[in-house]
């Protein structure tokens, strides 16, 4: 049977040989074979890929099947440009068919433009298994570098090969790293033997560089030995920085510390640090956590060494004297250490009071009050000679006593008004709540007041040497360290010159009411009297001056009318003006002249000015002299020049807008009730103008009778035409009734003089001349009782939107 088949097969391929051997009886050329392609394709029929040369033709499955064997001729791995190159097809084909097979082949992969195989990726296994096992450690950087295979590819490949064909294992810790089990062995026995060798603390780098040992192969072995207690130490620090300490160091180190403090009672932070700790204080609090240490600038000091320092000061305080305590600690105290000591003995017993100098020294309150006393002979004897040869400069310096610290104060309430309006908001809103919120913030100005008075004081105190000068000098420095050394001879010179700076400036304000006295008593007068006085004065310049500032900007108004302007301006200076001037000639004057009335003419007023000191002088002149003119911003100038603290030191309140703004409306409200109440024609006239001017403007007016025609005629473009016809008329009124009264007056005046001299023989029946006069004031007083209410409500109705806004916003 089956040489019968093999028969079969003989002849088979004798026809197969036989049919290629013979020749077709119709052959097609070349250019019919291309056309029945071209007809095809045109058909849809076929489907082929050219050559880049366009001489042969490729069916897809023909360019899948060249891409796998060109695939398997390359070893498994092939470059899609190389593939291009080889095939002679576009590279869009290539890239297609490739990744058709990556889609349909499990196996085979693209990876970065290349085409890659399993059988690939095994034989690179191999290679690396070969590696590791000759250096026991790679890292997949490494075999990117080398092979041109991204990192993640590579590391998922090892990954699938790890313990069939690579014979290692992947640090948990770090998946770039892969290490054989002898290779961690190694290292785990080398780490091992260093460690447990090492008797002090040492550097983990020097023993990583030593041994090459990688960084965190380090630290995982090490920890799995100390979680088998087979290391003997502990690591401290940060990886980089970090030290090997063990046990035997550790125990004797303690020992030593332990010993060394029970027997001193401190330790030194420099000699914690030769030993070996990094942390000194650290290391302090964790070892004496129930010592209560008291940690200073160079050691810390136990409680022992603390009681025995201040047992020695009680009773230098109780006695009355004074001690150092540097020679009672041991010589390593530096003299901030010491201070530190006694500052903590005298906060930790309220018992002792005393004063620290020198940080090393400690005074008694009853030492010091001592040595105060010793220059009390000398004060008196000073102070009245000061009081009988200085007039002028004792007067400076009571003005100084009674503005009780304005410069401080200044600043100090400037500081608050930053802070409030740094709150602002609802806050700045309810802190206008009328006339009941005022008195409530007066009285929490007043309640603050003590406390001012205590920051002056400690201003004082920090300001050292400093005299001001307006202050009495009475020794400086030097000569009162020169009287404590005759005095104080035993006290070192350090204590004598801090001594002297520390008394400096309360004997200097102690003289200062010493001089004051004696001032007194040679001019007499009370100065608490004068004080408040004074404060008086200076809240009645500042109302005054808060409602001519307001005036001016009424008067600016009316600059569109310059003699309108110009008698305004004349009329405020010769009246609030003159009276703030007056009031400011009364404060610098009193002391002089015990000027005790603010109604001055100006030729008393020059008077008193010259006989002021130069300065002031100077600067009240030139005031004085703003008044004649009419020159508002001059008189402001000259006004804010002399109430400067080196000149009169009365302190002008600086401009408020939301108090300007209450003022303006309670002015209006008055202005306006005082209205509603008039009867007076005139006046109420007069106060219709002023009300509506503030109206039209929101500006208060300062004005006389005289102005009220020149304001009716500025009023016209803020008013209607009905309301200004109505003024006028009005205006027309008043002054045809103040003229017929006048007349009236004339005539009983000259008619009761002709009946004096005739007798009074003429009866009932005699008539005075003027008959017809009454009748037209009667007339006109009708008409104006008519028109009054109308009058009246050209300021109490129009534009009164406008103050109530003005209020709610308030």
């Amino acid at each position: 049977m089956a040489s019968a088949e093999w028969e079969e097969v003989r002849r088979l391929a004798k026809d197969f040989q036989r049919a290629q051997l013979s020749s077709a009886s119709q052959k097609l050329s070349e250019r019919n074979c291309i056309e029945i392609v071209n007809k095809l394709i045109e058909a849809k029929s076929i489907e082929v890929i050219y050559t880049l040369d366009g001489k042969e033709y490729l069916t897809p499955a023909q360019v899948t099947k060249e891409i796998r064997d060109e695939l398997i001729i390359h070893g498994g791995r092939i470059n899609l440009v190389d593939l291009q190159q080889i095939l002679n097809i576009d590279f869009t084909f290539i890239e297609a068919k490739a990744n058709e097979v990556v889609k349909h082949d499990r196996n085979v992969f693209l990876v970065l433009g290349q085409l890659i195989d399993n059988d690939y990726l095994d034989h690179l296994a191999e290679e690396i298994n070969d590696q590791l096992q000759d250096t026991g450690q790679l890292t997949i950087a490494d075999l990117t570098k080398a092979n041109d295979v991204p990192a993640e590819f590579l590391t998922e490949a090892v990954e699938q090969r790890l313990g069939t064909i690579i014979e290692g294992q992947m640090d948990p810790m770090d998946r770039g790293v892969i290490f054989t089990q002898a290779f961690v062995d190694r290292h785990r026995s080398r780490i091992r033997g260093a460690l447990s060798a090492i008797t002090k603390p040492t550097s983990i780098s020097n023993i990583l560089n030593q041994y090459h040992i990688p960084d965190k192969l380090f630290h995982t072995i090490v920890d799995d030995l100390q979680k088998e207690n087979r290391l003997k130490g502990s690591l401290s620090g940060r990886q980089d920085k970090a030290l090997y300490i063990p046990d035997i160091f550790s125990r004797t180190q303690n020992e030593w510390v332990d010993s060394f403090y029970r027997q001193n009672g401190y330790l030194e932070y420099d000699t914690l640090s030769r030993l070996g700790i990094a942390d000194p204080k650290s290391y302090a609090k964790r070892r004496f956590k129930s010592e209560n240490l008291l940690f200073l600038q160079s050691c810390c000091v136990g409680k022992v060494l603390r009681d025995r320092v201040e047992a020695s000061v009680e009773e230098a305080l109780s006695t009355g004297t004074w001690i150092d305590v540097l020679p009672l600690l041991p010589t390593s105290f530096s003299s901030s250490d010491s201070g530190q000591i006694l500052h903590q003995c005298l906060k930790g017993n309220s018992q002792l009071e005393g004063k620290v100098f020198c940080d090393t020294i400690v005074c008694s309150q009853r030492f010091l009050a001592d040595c105060r006393a010793i220059f009390d002979p000398m004060m008196r004897d000073k102070a009245q000679e000061d009081a009988k040869r200085a007039p002028e400069m004792l007067l400076a310096a009571d003005r100084k006593a009674l503005s009780s610290g304005s410069d401080a104060k200044k600043d100090r309430k400037e500081e608050r008004r930053k802070k409030a309006a740094g709150t602002g908001g609802s806050g700045s809103a309810r802190g206008g709540g009328g006339g009941q919120a005022r008195e409530i913030k007066t009285k929490k100005v007043k309640k603050n007041r003590g406390k001012e008075a205590e920051d002056e004081e400690e201003d004082d105190t920090s300001r050292g040497s400093r005299v001001s000068a307006t202050e009495f000098p009475f020794l400086t420095i030097e000569k009162i360290e020169e009287v404590l050394s005759e005095r104080l001879g035993d006290c070192p010179e350090e204590l004598q010159a801090e001594l002297a700076q520390e008394l400096f400036r309360p004997l200097t304000r102690a003289y200062q009411d010493v001089v004051k006295e004696a001032f007194l008593t040679l001019t007499g007068g009370s100065a608490a009297s004068r004080r408040k006085t004074r404060d008086d004065t200076q809240e009645k310049i500042n109302l005054i001056w808060s409602n001519i500032r307001q005036f001016m900007k009424g008067v600016k108004q009316c600059s569109d009318d310059e003699d309108l302007e110009g008698q305004l301006s004349r009329y405020l200076l010769r009246s609030l003006c003159s009276n703030v001037t007056n009031l400011l000639c009364t404060a610098v004057a009193e002391p002089v002249m015990g000027a005790d009335t603010t109604n001055f003419t100006p030729e008393e007023r020059a008077s008193i000015i010259s006989k002021l000191p130069d300065k002031i002088k100077s600067a009240m002149t030139k005031l004085n002299s703003s008044l004649s003119g009419k020159d508002l911003d001059e008189f402001a100038t000259q006004l804010e020049h002399c109430c400067d603290p080196s000149i009169c030191d009365v302190m002008l309140r600086k401009a408020d807008k939301k108090k300007d703004r209450q003022a303006v409306f309670h002015h209006r409200q008055a202005l306006c009730e005082q209205l509603r109440n008039e009867s007076d024609p005139a006046m109420a006239l007069h106060l219709t103008v002023t009300v509506a001017f503030q109206n039209s403007s929101q500006c208060m007016l300062h004005a006389p009778g005289r102005c009220v025609p020149q304001l009716i005629s500025h009023l016209e473009q803020h008013l209607g035409p009905e309301q200004h016809a109505l003024l006028v008329q009005y205006q027309e009124l008043v002054q045809g009734l103040m003229a017929a009264s006048r007349e009236q007056d004339r005539q009983r005046g000259s008619s009761g003089a002709g009946a004096g001299a005739e007798g009074e023989g003429e009866g009932e029946g005699s008539v005075p001349s003027g008959d017809g006069d009454h009748g037209d004031v009667a007339s006109l007083k009708k008409q104006l009782e008519e028109l009054l209410n109308k009058v009246k409500d050209i300021a109490l109705v129009k534009k009164g939107s406008a103050a109530a806004a003005a209020a709610s916003e308030d």
